[in-house]
């Protein structure tokens, strides 16, 4: 569950809050520490300094990720408990109320907003833990067992969740810029919204994941595990470009050297990240959801190479809108269709207007006399199309047949291919 911002200030406030007698209700000094965020930092010390295991490759996965758990359990675990414990006692401040877990395995740890940088919990069994708006920064969760632990809003720059379990587990929010999930089980974990900026997934299982928003920058999702389930949607980069599309009267203030130093690098960088979501889907046996990707590389594309409005409309009308650029057999087809229909009523009114024939026999001969111009199939026993209006009706008609017929005819091919 994602807090309001304020409500997020005020869970991180409460650490400086002054420990309470549970009996009196007044201020108590507890081995020397006065506020709850000098307790938690009086129990961090203990495990936090020593050095982040390695992901080993020459041992099984999870043997390596049992050796660490257990090493958890004989040296840090009791500690972790009394510290909970402790922040209970003392009647640290709920603020807001905690989401009911769907799988609750063991009591929720409640650390929201809490300083933890450089926190040491390898191995550790944080299921149904909070750490909502923490700062996690160089934290170290490798091979943890992280099931539905909420990390949404948290700043989780440079962390460590090698090996980790993270079945479930929400990062919506989440800043993880050069954080590592390398080896992770991050089934259907929730990473919405968050920035993955140079974020390792290498050998990750993200089956049924939600990428949904997230910013990807040069993330190493090249061999990220994949199913069917996950979903990517729209990058974040996508998004921020779209929101910092400047108006004419920017463009006219700011200038064009505005434009190349501070839009296009946005759409430079929503390119390369369909362009690596593309390929990711592509290697997995995705063709389908791959178009998708290509589809908005090439959107995005068009906005850096086209500089004046005049060409970027051309491209967005013909290669866009009408053939979605090859990408998508029914936009093709639907304009087939608009222009078979549209030159049957010009045709139409040929026919009505001579008064050749009445309005049913117009509207058929319209439509007879459309489908036989645009396929060039030539003409069978119909009244002559006398006058320069007709004539223009039938040539241009017949030009845009034969031009549109063959590419309507290779995106259904690539679509039948890909099936």
């Amino acid at each position: 569950m994602r807090y309001q911002p304020e409500q997020l200030l005020r869970l991180r406030e409460r650490w400086s809050l002054s420990l309470l007698d549970p009996e009196e209700g007044t201020p108590v000094v507890v081995a020397g520490c006065r506020t709850f965020g000098e307790l938690l930092r009086r129990h961090v010390a203990l495990y936090s300094k020593r050095k982040a295991p390695v992901v080993s490759g020459s041992e099984t996965l999870e043997v390596w990720r049992s050796t660490l758990q257990t090493e958890w359990v004989d040296t840090f675990d009791a500690s972790f408990t009394e510290l909970m414990t402790e922040l209970h006692h003392y009647e640290l401040p709920e603020i807001a109320p905690i989401e009911p877990a769907r799988y609750e395995i063991r009591e929720p740890y409640d650390l929201r907003g809490a300083d933890l940088k450089e926190i040491y919990l390898a191995g550790a069994y944080l299921e149904n833990a909070h750490f909502e708006g923490a700062d996690l920064t160089r934290a170290c969760f490798i091979g943890a067992r992280c099931f539905e632990t909420h990390f949404e809003d948290t700043l989780c720059g440079h962390a460590s969740f090698g090996g980790a379990e993270c079945h479930f587990a929400d990062f919506r929010g989440a800043n993880c810029d050069h954080a590592s999930f390398e080896r992770a089980d991050c089934t259907m974990v929730v990473f919405d919204v968050a920035r993955l900026r140079e974020t390792t997934f290498a050998g990750a299982i993200c089956f049924a994941a939600s990428f949904d928003g997230a910013h990807l920058t040069h993330a190493c999702i090249d061999t990220m595990r994949i199913n069917h389930l996950t979903r990517f949607g729209i990058p974040g980069e996508q998004i921020d470009a779209e929101r910092s599309k400047p108006s004419r009267r920017d463009v006219k203030s700011e200038g064009d050297d505005w434009c190349i130093v501070e839009l296009f690098p946005g759409w430079l960088r929503a390119a390369d990240v369909n362009s690596r979501i593309r390929t990711l889907l592509k290697s997995n046996g995705y063709l389908w959801e791959a178009d998708e990707y290509q589809y908005l590389e090439m959107v995005c594309r068009r906005h850096v190479l086209h500089q004046n409005r005049g060409g970027e409309f051309l491209e967005w009308f013909f290669k866009d809108l009408m053939f979605g650029y090859g990408l998508k057999w029914k936009r093709p087809l639907i304009t087939v269709l608009s222009i078979i229909l549209l030159w049957a009523v010009g045709f139409s009114l040929h026919f009505r207007t001579t008064g050749l024939h009445n309005l049913v026999s117009s509207i058929g001969y319209g439509l007879y006399y459309s489908v036989i111009s645009f396929t060039t199939l030539g003409f069978g026993n119909a009244p002559d199309l006398d006058g320069p209006w007709a004539k223009l009706l039938l040539c241009s008609e017949a030009l845009i047949g034969t031009i549109l017929t063959p590419l309507f005819l290779l995106a259904y091919a690539r679509k039948i291919l890909q099936d």
